[in-house]
């Protein structure tokens, strides 16, 4: 299903049901409903029904996995007391410095740039792999339970059936995807309120992605506690996107499971998130820049940051199958490379450091190719260096093209998902768009120069307070 389909169902979903009925304690859990029906509307077509068996097993075994870490855990959350901000993140946000290490491109500029003298703390919903050694101090932020199981109510459960009959999916995995996002969520929100609540002086907490039921179990915590959330924006947010847009029956008060406020990285951001809801008392989105961009160019950008040889240089960055991409690496481009004549090109096949398959799929899908044409990053690579090498940047629809941009580097969109996600981007010029083909990857890669954007408004604003 396309995202912008999905986007549509969700806020359907919203108007024929009561999502009054979905709560925990005192707790509206609306949004994590929300984001279960996202996340399965936006992945059910990347599935082929040979292999719907077998990929349903992997969420089942991560499930598993988790749930050993609540009970079998006992270890303590480290806090400094006196910390005044406290920041949690993810290790897909870790870039690599070489031999320095790993910095998080998220939370560690951010810390740089609001460097006040206020005290600070860094935590991880994950465990970082020992291998992975980052430049900055964080800790682990562990989780414990004191529930096994979730009872869902009656009433819960008649709507669970109404919206699975909506959508024509299975009852029984909702009420099982509901009632285990739940038990995360509650496991998250009472280790988050010990740990808050150590912090006498603290004053605001930073999420990176809010929309797990990690970061929203913290957001409740600290809503109870009288403390500021703020949302740090990692990627594109969109018309489409539906855990920040489309929010048309907000409470008066807000959802205590979303954050306060949206740190976005421009105007754009701020107005999808506003449209549906521009009178809202709670969850304001503010302009305050990508300041990853700025730390990068000011601590770790080179006198020679560019090459000046002749030789085409690709990097396309890839997304883990959903909506209406499938591939990783489209039919065009397999068949763009098995029969070039351009001389001296060589691609780069990036994928995402969540996808757990990336490499493996690459390896499978380029067998035929020869491999003096292209490399695979593993999604860990500082993005940025890569970006000082490459003369022409693919995606289907990686926000990676606002921050190609910012280098210089043109971007090249395909697929129906980015021709609505990125409408406005492509009338303007800021990207070109094409219909998936051979000849028209071969004719843009060939180009002498590239149509200047002849918007006012960038989607990434270089002013961060």
């Amino acid at each position: 299903m396309k995202i912008s389909d999905a986007f549509k169902l969700i806020l359907k979903i919203e108007d024929l049901v009561d999502t009054e009925v979905f709560t925990w304690k005192d707790f509206k859990m609306w949004p994590l409903m929300r984001r279960i029906l996202w996340f399965k509307l936006v992945s059910v077509s990347s599935i082929n029904k040979a292999d719907k068996n077998k990929n349903r097993l992997v969420p089942l075994v991560r499930f598993k996995n988790l749930m050993s870490k609540i009970y079998c855990s006992f270890k303590e959350n480290k806090a400094k007391e006196d910390s005044e901000i406290i920041y949690f993140s993810r290790p897909a946000y870790l870039q690599e410095l070489k031999s320095q290490g790993y910095i998080d491109r998220i939370v560690d500029p951010l810390i740089y740039s609001l460097n006040d003298g206020k005290k600070t703390t860094k935590y991880y919903f994950s465990k970082i792999p020992k291998e992975k050694q980052l430049i900055y101090e964080y800790f682990d932020f562990y989780q414990k339970s004191p529930l096994k199981n979730i009872k869902i109510s009656s009433h819960q459960k008649k709507v669970l059936f109404e919206i699975s009959k909506f959508l024509d999916i299975n009852s029984i995995e909702l009420h099982e995807s509901y009632a285990n996002e739940l038990l995360i969520f509650v496991g998250y929100y009472f280790s988050a309120k010990k740990l808050l609540e150590n912090h006498k002086n603290l004053e605001e907490v930073y999420l990176a992605c809010w929309y797990f039921s990690d970061a929203m179990g913290v957001c409740a915590a600290a809503d109870e506690l009288g403390i500021k959330t703020i949302d740090i924006q990692h990627g594109k947010q969109g018309k489409y996107q539906a855990m920040y847009s489309g929010w048309t029956k907000l409470p008066i008060n807000g959802y205590a499971l979303m954050p306060d406020s949206f740190w976005c990285w421009g105007q754009p951001s701020c107005e999808h998130i506003l449209a549906s809801s521009p009178n809202r008392k709670k969850h304001i989105p503010f302009i305050g820049g990508y300041p990853w961009i700025e730390y990068y160019k000011k601590n770790m950008l080179p006198v020679d940051s560019k090459t000046t040889d002749s030789k085409i240089r690709v990097l396309l960055t890839m997304q883990t199958p959903q909506a209406g991409n499938l591939e990783r690496i489209p039919d065009f481009i397999i068949d763009f490379l098995s029969s070039s004549t351009i001389e001296d090109v060589h691609f780069t096949f990036r994928y995402h450091p969540n996808d757990i398959y990336g490499y493996h799929y690459c390896k499978e899908r380029l067998t035929s190719i020869d491999p003096v044409l292209y490399s695979i990053d593993r999604g860990t690579q500082n993005l940025y260096d890569v970006f000082r090498v490459v003369t022409h940047h693919i995606t289907a629809y990686s926000s990676c093209c606002y921050e190609a941009s910012m280098f210089n580097v043109p971007t090249l969109l395909y697929g129906e998902e980015s021709k609505e996600i990125y409408e406005d981007d492509i009338n303007n010029h800021t990207f070109t768009w094409i219909n998936s083909n051979e000849e028209s990857l071969r004719a843009w890669l060939l180009l002498d120069s590239y149509d200047k954007p002849n918007t006012a408004m960038p989607y990434i604003d270089k002013i961060h307070n």
